[in-house]
């Protein structure tokens, strides 16, 4: 019985949060790189001329901005759903009758809580970082608290 426990609370903490990141994905999608990409850049950048290389290398850079302006909007919106959904997954966990469940769930939001992290820390100003993460530190130690103290 416990290995089953364990199984559910784990395969709960893994689902969990690529649920989030690819229910993000799927309201909100990442770019793909390639869509950013001239079309046969190399083979036409060996073969053109020295403006025709110019053009092609400003084609390029414009569609890299491009492309990392989107991506980072997407890491934006991932970071503000997939933080907020760990930390209530945690919350939630700790309140869960079922063990194993309740395991799984604060796995999976603390899993979340790093997905967003990951994503999104390098666009994070020190301020938002230091906020987000004493609430995330909050949440923890008020649940530690108050659910698992000794009676």
């Amino acid at each position: 019985m416990l290995a089953k426990k364990f199984a559910l609370g784990f395969g709960i903490a893994i689902i969990f949060p690529m649920m989030m990141h690819y229910g993000v994905s799927t309201f909100a999608p990442q770019p793909k790189w390639e869509d950013y990409q001239v079309r046969d850049y190399y083979v036409r950048h060996e073969h053109a001329t020295a403006s025709e290389k110019e053009a092609l290398e400003a084609e390029q850079n414009k569609l890299n901005q491009e492309y990392k302006k989107q991506d980072a909007e997407f890491q934006k919106t991932l970071f503000f759903v997939v933080v907020p959904a760990g930390i209530i997954a945690i919350v939630v966990g700790s309140f869960m009758q079922v063990q194993a469940i309740g395991t799984g769930l604060m796995f999976g939001g603390i899993f979340s809580v790093c997905d967003g992290y990951i994503n999104y820390w390098s666009e994070l100003s020190d301020a938002l970082r230091f906020i987000s993460l004493l609430a995330a530190f909050v949440v923890l130690l008020f649940v530690g608290y108050k659910k698992l103290e000794k009676k």
